[in-house]
């Protein structure tokens, strides 16, 4: 199992309470929550698969009383070990890779923009990046179509059109 690491942004407000509910049932979330109320939830799960991982945090904000509007990427800036997560092996191997140049100096742990790591990884053949866009794209579709569910006619004729 790798680490999945995603967004879900929330519409509607995240209040104390719901963050609450929701981080005593997630501890791998992060809530940020505007002033405004709005936000996202950033999830760094072990999964077996991206989709897998998502699903399982759009219930969890379900269970809170959160309302999951969309399904995004998580910050491209990663450390080593973040990378090495990813990858599925061991940080002292992806240390000594000749990765991208750091994109911020820090003397402990650097910074690395993750689709420049990718893409070195796929020139590298260490690493086949799986299409996460289409994935997040996906829920975000479903996720629409649970907005509008309560407002639509007959909702099973347009499930039926997943699968022709």
């Amino acid at each position: 199992m790798r680490l999945r690491q995603f967004r879900l942004v929330v519409a509607g407000d995240i209040t104390e309470e719901r963050a609450d509910r929701l981080l005593w049932r997630a501890v791998d979330a992060c809530v940020e929550a505007r002033p405004d109320g709005a936000g996202w939830v950033a999830f760094d799960r072990p999964a077996p698969t991206l989709v897998d991982a998502v699903v399982s945090g759009v219930r969890d904000l379900d269970a809170a009383g959160l309302v999951p509007d969309r399904a995004t990427g998580d910050d491209p800036l990663v450390t080593v070990e973040t990378v090495a997560e990813r990858v599925g092996r061991p940080a002292e191997v992806v240390r000594g890779w000749a990765l991208p140049p750091p994109v911020g100096p820090h003397p402990r742990r650097p910074v690395f923009d993750w689709p420049a790591v990718a893409a070195w990884l796929v020139r590298h053949d260490e690493y086949l990046v799986p299409d996460d866009d289409a994935t997040l794209e996906a829920v975000t579709l479903v996720l629409r179509v649970r907005t509008l569910a309560p407002r639509v006619d007959r909702l099973e004729p347009i499930r039926s059109l997943l699968y022709p």
